[in-house]
């Protein structure tokens, strides 16, 4: 592993930072010979040293970048501390994705065949994309509390109360979907509780066929498979 520092930080913050990534990559058994760490004040003086194209949208303190097949990892150091313990589910996504991106089984679960150009998919493919990355770190039992607490049980639950039947909803709600993810890693109790405990008291068009949905996407977790029956469950929308 290596660092460059792209701006200058104290030692004490540099060290923090190592340790918060080291940390990551240990426990999701992440190999770091060919990670390179880049501390900056933003993610996009980064990709201007490595030739690639700025974003202009906000971003996490810490940021995987893949540079053709470079696993590159930019941090904001001060933001980055800033969010206590909050900064190790971050640290554990961004890490989970080198994994994700270099595993071709874990690969197949969320990127769209080659050939295949639509915007619905794409966005599916996005959606899978977080819940592969979650069921990685989730099939850890010392780190899927980080996954739970990472949950945020109000924002799907609004989603799922005030939406429409629609493709869209639908999509937004996988994406926020967390407990599939534990019950993808194997806990099956644990992330039907979650599921449960976000729906009680709802009985709506949208929470029965997204219910739907979500049954079958678990039992057959490959984005081809979810985007044919989302268009399926939800072609009248």
């Amino acid at each position: 592993m290596e660092i460059i520092q792209l701006v200058s930080i104290p030692d004490n913050e540099l060290n923090k930072v190592k340790e918060l990534i080291i940390w990551a990559i240990k426990e999701l058994g992440v190999p770091c010979d060919d990670i390179i760490i880049y501390i900056t004040d933003n993610h996009n003086r980064v990709r201007e040293a490595l030739g690639l194209k700025e974003v202009t949208h906000e971003e996490w303190p810490i940021k995987y970048i893949d540079a053709e097949g470079q696993s590159i990892i930019s941090v904001l150091p001060s933001e980055l501390l800033r969010l206590k313990e909050d900064a190790r589910i971050i640290a554990l996504r961004e890490v989970a994705l080198v994994k994700v991106l270099n595993d071709p089984e874990l690969v197949s679960m969320w990127i769209i065949p080659q050939g295949i150009n639509d915007n619905v998919m794409y966005r599916v493919s996005l959606a899978m994309l977080r819940r592969t990355v979650d069921f990685v770190i989730a099939k850890s039992q010392l780190l899927i509390q980080y996954v739970i607490n990472a949950f945020n049980r109000d924002e799907l639950r609004n989603v799922l109360m005030t939406c429409e039947p629609t493709i869209d909803c639908a999509i937004m709600a996988l994406a926020l979907d967390v407990p599939l993810s534990i019950e993808l890693a194997g806990n099956m109790g644990l992330g039907k509780s979650l599921w449960n405990d976000t729906v009680k008291g709802l009985d709506n068009d949208f929470v029965r066929r997204y219910g739907d949905f979500r049954d079958f996407t678990r039992n057959n977790f490959n984005v081809e498979n979810a985007y044919n029956y989302l268009l399926m469950m939800f072609k009248k929308s």
